[in-house]
């Protein structure tokens, strides 16, 4: 395994993450076009669906009973109503993880209220990792990938269309993007271990549990 830059830790990256989303609760964001609802089959065989619709900041289950709404916490709405891109990446374009877990990337503007001052065309970009837990969406980990406020730029080649920027990958990876360690470009993996994001700048050992 290659050791991320230390310049990125997990400890940092966690709490960036969290300050990012807390701060976006308290902002107001302009007009503008919304992501679409985002729909994604569980993998628990019932041929369930999670349907996330960002712009509500809101979840259903969707199956052959019924919808049922599931419980979001305001910070989680609040961050999925204030990004202007929300995607599911890697294999969870097909189908959640068995656990019911969905990973998304997810761009937000850096100041939506500041167009013309410091970062104002700043975007803040990043990996989120959902699950469906006892009737609610909740958050296990948000790492930020580029971050104009947090001066972070662990991933290369997002531009216009991020979808593009990541790469399906061996099971039991979930999806790899372009980076930079000590000047030379890799491709970093993506997996899950104990509820959380981990990296590494290879996809043939399993996912380590990050420091």
């Amino acid at each position: 395994m290659t050791p991320l830059p230390g310049t990125f830790t997990r400890d940092v990256s966690r709490r960036v993450g969290v300050a990012l989303l807390l701060v976006a609760a308290t902002l107001t964001l302009p007009l503008r076009a919304a992501p679409a609802p985002i729909s994604v089959p569980l993998a628990d065989g019932s041929g369930a669906r999670l349907r996330i619709d960002s712009r509500q900041g809101s979840a259903r289950l969707l199956s052959a009973s019924g919808e049922t709404e599931l419980r979001v916490n305001a910070t989680l709405r609040d961050a999925l109503s204030r990004s202007d891109t929300v995607l599911a990446i890697g294999q969870h374009r097909l189908t959640a993880e068995p656990d019911s877990s969905v990973l998304l990337f997810v761009s937000a503007p850096s100041h939506p209220t500041a167009a013309m001052g410091y970062c104002g065309a700043g975007q803040e970009d990043g990996l989120l990792l959902l699950a469906v837990r006892n009737g609610a969406l909740v958050m296990h980990d948000f790492v930020l990938l580029q971050s104009c406020l947090h001066s972070i730029e662990q991933a290369v080649d997002l531009g216009a269309e991020p979808a593009a920027a990541f790469h399906p990958v061996p099971s039991p990876w979930l999806v790899s993007f372009a980076a930079m360690h000590d000047d030379t470009r890799v491709q970093r993996c993506v997996g899950i271990r104990d509820e959380r994001l981990t990296f590494q700048d290879d996809c043939i050992t399993a996912p380590d549990a990050s420091p």
